[in-house]
């Protein structure tokens, strides 16, 4: 995710390349370079610090009762998990920077297997960090010698922000960088991997990260199911045949639509030109690409992707990276085929056809030049050409300007520095 509206820069990844000065290690340090990223969501911040509206950090969210926390409507019964003594209720509770400390450990340790196969084999690892020198609130993904998953205390503090919701956009960063095709571009020969696209680290999330996560969270999960409604309730015990997997689906439901409320919001802040109503359960979005979309998706089709991910039973194997296969991160026919083991094809388990095309033919970015920097609308951007994506304009924030970083290549970065 990517956040909405991640910027390809040349070479590796979609992003923006800052120098990370000051950090709060989780899992290790890191070396502070400039580095390109993939982000989720973003917003800026007053100027002392906060995000307007914040919720504060030591309470909760309180109860979501029919609108859910961030304004979603999520169908909670009357009685559901107040029922439940002692029941533990994460997707009410705002995150305390102490919670997402915890969190960033865990994601980190359930894929340390990844980054220590990763080429060149054992010198690599899955590192969490509270950027407290960003005042951007988002989370990135940053590929260096080791797998960086950043936090920013604005993002920890963002209105509508559960601890299941961080949990979710922590496992995107992580899909970047293990959940494989397609790829957003090629990936440097250090960098042990590719950076997935943004509709892929959704579908990650929920369809393997956020299931080993909570996967023995019984109390939760239980909690989650009797929050639900019967309709929503329903497409869990349609999905899944065993009471413990419903539990678990109802839990990312309604993590689910809690997130796709905050990147609804996002989406429409960097895109306010367009009329995108707010996503729900009931109104997939009925757009069939011709050619797979790798950039910035709006709230509907994120979505029918994490739902869909919900659904699908096809699950990760091994510590292989879906597709990632030579020229890495490059779509090819051998990485598209190589990655149809991992991933539900067809069904509602599918990724959805709002931006994931099955059979995609690689476009000729012959005539293209490098990716450069442009100004379109008043609103500062990359425009770029890839094999799989074609030609792409990726917007900067609006209280960015993009310039070339240190090696030249177009990044988005805050207006003045």
């Amino acid at each position: 995710m990517n956040r909405l509206g991640s910027l390809l820069a040349l070479g590796a990844a979609l992003g923006c390349s800052s120098e990370n000065a000051r950090s709060t290690p989780l899992s290790g340090s890191t070396d502070g370079a400039q580095n390109p990223r993939e982000s989720t969501a973003g917003g800026s911040l007053d100027s002392s610090g906060a995000q307007a509206g914040a919720l504060n950090l030591s309470g909760t969210a309180g109860p979501p009762s029919a609108s859910g926390a961030a304004g979603v409507p999520l169908g909670f019964s009357d009685g559901g998990a107040s029922s439940l003594p002692g029941a533990d209720l994460p997707w009410k509770l705002a995150p305390t920077r102490e919670a997402a400390r915890a969190l960033l450990d865990r994601i980190a340790a359930l894929y340390q297997d990844y980054a220590a196969a990763a080429e060149p084999k054992g010198s690599r690892r899955v590192v969490g960090v509270i950027r407290d020198d960003d005042p951007v609130a988002h989370t990135h993904a940053v590929f260096t010698e080791n797998w960086e998953i950043d936090v920013t205390p604005g993002w920890l503090a963002y209105p509508g922000m559960t601890v299941d919701v961080l949990a979710l956009t922590s496992c995107h960063e992580m899909g970047h960088f293990v959940g494989g095709f397609p790829f957003k571009g090629a990936s440097r020969a250090d960098q042990g991997s590719a950076s997935a696209a943004e509709g892929q680290a959704d579908y990650f999330a929920t369809k393997d990260c956020l299931p080993r996560l909570w996967a023995n969270e019984q109390s939760s999960n239980a909690a989650a199911f009797a929050e639900l409604d019967s309709s929503k309730r329903e497409l869990c015990t349609r999905a899944h045949s065993d009471l413990p997997s419903q539990e678990l689906c109802a839990r990312l439901l309604i993590t689910a639509l809690h997130a796709a409320r905050i990147f609804h919001d996002e989406y429409l802040a960097q895109q306010p030109s367009d009329a995108v109503d707010e996503p729900k359960l009931e109104t997939p979005d009925p757009t069939i690409v011709t050619g797979t979309r790798l950039g910035t998706l709006d709230g509907q089709c994120r979505l029918d992707t994490m739902v869909a991910g919900i659904r699908c039973e096809v699950k990760a194997m091994g510590t292989t990276i879906p597709g990632y296969l030579p020229p890495y991160g490059v779509f090819s026919d051998a990485s598209q085929e190589a990655a149809r083991a991992f991933a539900c094809q067809e069904g509602p388990g599918a990724r959805p056809r709002c931006w994931f095309y099955p059979d995609t033919h690689a476009y000729d970015c012959t005539a293209f030049g490098p990716p450069q920097c442009v100004v379109e609308n008043g609103m500062a951007g990359i425009r770029s050409c890839e094999t799989i994506d074609g030609p792409t304009l990726s917007p900067c924030f609006p209280n960015e300007v993009c310039q070339p970083d240190a090696d030249g290549n177009p990044s988005c970065v805050p207006a003045g520095e």
